[in-house]
């Protein structure tokens, strides 16, 4: 354990020793709010209230609660890949530079250094993404909006913990597979526009085509997201629906529950496929699952990881 130890820090020091690599971690973020707060939210919000005019019982005053709320968990899951992808530049650094070779040579353990370059991005992307929630909640707040009641909370800083072993799990596999520091660099910036798309923060999943919609379900990180979105928008969809009764909407007979449902498939709160809603145990159960064996794929890379 004190080998661990002693990795974990090295790696943490080395990360936060470079205020311009946490910058670069909260870059989305900090794009994020400023866009949101200068005319996006209002626009996306002012847009769902013309889609949603005709539905009688609407409360619009809780839109940009509700749009906030979505915006903030993408943003959210975005770090949760992006801060151990940075974080995991110093293990391909380390690579590229033979240092890897010399922790190999020495008396620690593969399955020891394995574990302590792997519990260094979890650990960093744990502590600065659940201070990314309060920073999102403030925000929201700061909006009109509402904090999240406690049990929440307690909800979101689990699902930030299980959500970012996943992506440590994964992105360490690639970093061990790349070993190069200029074509990491490259991934690190492919991975950096392409998170926006898997998280749905670009773009609702609803506004995709529906063959784009299915290859979702193979992207942990897209069910990670969903599940941050059914918690921090369960009260604001509630609020924002709450007095939705049934009604014909285009000439078609829709129950108050349908069209909350189409909001939430639309907006990437829930995700169904195929005409089948994934559940929320079913989508822990694919983020766990894939984390797990994530990391015993990259626990198994370095015990043959071969000295250069």
């Amino acid at each position: 354990m004190r080998e661990i130890g002693i990795m974990t820090r090295r790696i943490i020091k080395l990360y936060l020793r470079n205020p311009l690599s946490i910058l670069f971690s909260f870059v989305y973020m900090l794009m994020f709010l400023v866009l949101i707060h200068l005319f996006l939210g209002d626009y996306l919000a002012q847009g769902m209230a013309e889609v949603y005019a005709e539905v009688a019982g609407m409360n619009f005053s809780s839109m940009r609660w509700l749009v906030d709320s979505t915006a903030m968990a993408g943003v959210l899951m975005i770090n949760c890949i992006l801060i151990p992808l940075n974080v995991l530049t110093i293990l391909v650094e380390d690579s590229s530079t033979n240092k890897l070779d010399s922790f190999l040579a020495s008396s620690i353990s593969r399955s020891r250094l394995a574990a302590g370059y792997w519990l260094a991005p979890f650990l960093v992307g744990a502590v600065l993404n659940i201070l990314c929630l309060f920073i999102s909640e403030g925000f929201i707040v700061m909006n009109g909006g509402k904090r999240l009641c406690p049990q929440a909370g307690i909800q979101m800083i689990g699902l930030i913990l299980v959500n970012t072993f996943s992506t440590t799990s994964i992105l360490s596999v690639t970093a061990l597979l790349i070993q190069k520091a200029q074509i990491y660099s490259t991934f690190t910036g492919i991975m950096s526009a392409f998170v926006g798309f898997i998280t749905g923060a670009f773009l609702p999943i609803g506004m995709l085509p529906a063959d784009i919609q299915k290859l979702f379900a193979f992207f942990p990180a897209h069910h990670g997201t969903t599940m941050m979105r059914e918690i921090m928008t369960k009260e604001a969809l509630s609020a924002t629906f709450g007095s939705v009764a049934d009604q014909t909407i285009k000439g078609r007979l829709m129950t108050a529950q349908e069209i909350k449902q189409t909001y939430a498939a639309e907006n990437g709160i829930i995700y169904i496929f195929e005409n089948t809603r994934f559940t929320f145990p079913v989508m822990l159960t694919i983020v766990i699952g894939a984390g797990m064996v994530f990391f015993l794929i990259s626990c198994m890379f370095m015990m043959k990881y071969r000295k250069k």
